[in-house]
């Protein structure tokens, strides 16, 4: 029973699996599943493949550039990690921490952080994400009640984004701008970092991961510039009704932060109907900025985890000056998709 790594021609067993898993999940749409696991080296699904050619187990990995105390790291992502067969997950996630020893965990299911906690992996506290204009999701097993209750605060508490433009400091409006652009050019790339820990991807992985043509997602990328001079750059996962700030960088957190902001004005600039905004950030001085626009803190800390096979790595825990964000790995690429029945976006 040998592990595989996922191509095309596994798609029909990828799928057959799915619909024993019983779950909803992104690997059976194939634009995405054939883009984001078999186009580059970094990135990839591990398929444990019974005798007979029946998929029992898949577990992705998106091997992650970053950057701690400005020295290079990779770390490996792990995603779509299910299994039919007990053990066969265990030795796909072995597999996966083999290839890429530090791993992270950025969410996850239960049934992960039952596997991770008993590696002794590190749990990272501050994490938060934060939103605007709350779209009150309905979750499973919520009471008719309360789901009545969210269908009413969906429709009367919330206002367009752009109603929010007024909430941003004169000094602000007059220092700093954002550009949309098209391509990832290497002068977007910051070379002196304030950030403690952040993503630091090539620009290769920049225009892979974060691509702006792709028919799933839509990426929009903005130039971050203060008094006219490039100060960073912020990506946009933009859907009907949410925008997401997907990953941002840059040379200084509180400009990067008001960068962050105009970036979503701009996207909802002409919206005619309210869409939510969500982020993810655990550095104070950030923080400080988004809560003073309106943002609102989820009051529980989201799961963020590294370890190894052999138990935790040597990273501190005060991420207060880490540079985190909220679409890395899959956490974005969720399904439906644009380019699926239920979403399309002009």
């Amino acid at each position: 029973m040998p592990i595989i790594e996922y191509n095309s021609e596994y798609f029909g067993a990828l799928c057959d699996f799915v619909a024993k898993v019983g779950v909803d999940l992104g690997i059976t749409h194939r634009p995405f599943v054939d883009y984001y696991y078999a186009t580059k080296d970094w990135c990839r699904l591990y398929l444990f493949i019974a005798d007979d050619g029946t998929v029992l187990g898949t577990y992705g990995l998106d091997r992650m550039l970053f950057e701690y105390n400005w020295r290079e790291v990779t770390i490996g992502f792990g995603s779509n990690f299910y299994s039919i067969r007990p053990g066969t997950g265990g030795v796909l996630f072995v597999h996966g921490h083999k290839l890429c020893p530090i791993g992270l965990v950025y969410g996850g299911s239960a049934s992960t952080h039952r596997l991770i906690r008993a590696r002794r992996w590190a749990y990272y506290r501050g994490v938060r994400v934060y939103t605007l204009n709350d779209d009150y999701p309905v979750h499973p097993g919520e009471s008719v009640f309360r789901r009545v209750v969210k269908s009413i605060a969906r429709h009367v508490t919330r206002s367009t984004l752009s109603a929010y433009e007024s909430c941003v400091p004169l000094a602000v409006r007059k220092n700093i701008s954002v550009r949309e652009e098209k391509e990832y050019t290497r002068d977007l790339m910051m070379l002196d970092s304030p950030f403690a820990f952040r993503l630091a991807p090539t620009l290769d992985y920049l225009d892979w991961r974060y691509n702006t043509s792709l028919t799933f997602v839509r990426y929009r990328l903005f130039r971050v510039l203060q008094g006219g001079r490039t100060a960073g750059y912020v990506v946009i996962n933009e859907s009907p009704s949410k925008i997401i700030v997907a990953h941002c960088d840059g040379a200084d957190p509180e400009i990067l932060a008001n960068g962050v902001i105009l970036s979503i004005l701009a996207v909802a600039r002409e919206d005619r109907y309210p869409r939510c905004a969500v982020l993810s950030s655990c550095h104070f001085h950030m923080q400080n900025v988004y809560r003073s626009f309106g943002f609102v803190a989820q009051p529980a800390d989201r799961a963020f985890c590294l370890g190894t096979l052999e138990g935790p790595v040597d990273i501190p825990q005060d991420t207060s000056s880490w540079l985190v964000n909220y679409d890395w790995g899959d956490n974005g690429l969720l399904p439906p998709f644009l380019d699926q029945p239920k979403y399309q976006i002009a």
